[in-house]
């Protein structure tokens, strides 16, 4: 499969107006690289304004949690509101391989750990007060390593028990899920039409791309 250019497959201006908290590891994203740069590139070429937040690498859960609390107030100084929270998990979970152990058991609790906090933030600070917003998971290829499957299946755990306990706020959250072979642009494509109107239709569901070849 050819390079997908969500870009060119979704209306121009589509996101116009929207806010997008993008969060995930600095060194990647700001090198272009992974799903969550493309993630990112996308939103921006249909007019979303993004913001960027890292989560802290191997942080205690405390110093993480103030952390990121502190980068969502920081980011909620420079707009109005964040509408749409994407979560490089991916990028998140393969910072912690490189960094940790091989096996990975490490970078499962990181990864799980870092999404959580992330979005209470966001929801706390943002979507509560504005009674709405939406939550895109980008889980870890299929060929991550060793817990990339107990990683995908804690962020689908994750997205569906939040579509439930959190609907009432309107907030909905997916979780997508990249095969080996999927084209960070094909994600990319997926999560921009999942930031539009068109987002509120799902909620509490995995989008499986790991058939995409």
């Amino acid at each position: 499969m050819g390079i997908i250019d969500a870009s060119r497959m979704l209306r121009p201006g589509l996101l116009d107006g929207v806010h997008v908290l993008a969060a995930g590891p600095a060194a990647a994203r700001d090198a272009g690289e992974g799903i969550g740069g493309a993630v990112e590139t996308a939103c921006a070429a249909l007019g979303a304004h993004v913001l960027r937040c890292a989560p802290p690498a191997g942080a205690s859960h405390e110093r993480q949690e103030t952390a990121i609390d502190d980068a969502v107030a920081q980011a909620l100084e420079k707009t109005p509101s964040i509408e749409v929270l994407v979560v490089d998990a991916a990028g998140i979970f393969a910072r912690e391989r490189a960094a940790g152990e091989e096996s990975g058991g490490a970078a499962l609790g990181a990864c799980l750990q870092a999404a959580w906090t992330v979005t209470r933030a966001v929801f706390n600070l943002a979507f509560l007060p504005a009674q709405g917003g939406r939550v895109l998971y980008l889980a870890p290829r299929s060929d991550g390593g060793a817990h990339s499957g107990p990683a995908l299946a804690g962020l689908e755990n994750l997205s569906r028990t939040l579509s439930i306990e959190w609907s009432r706020h309107r907030v909905t959250a997916v979780t997508i899920a990249p095969g080996p072979a999927t084209p960070a642009g094909e994600v990319a494509a997926l999560a921009t039409y999942l930031a539009s109107p068109a987002g509120d239709y799902f909620s509490g569901c995995l989008l499986d791309l790991r058939g995409s070849t």
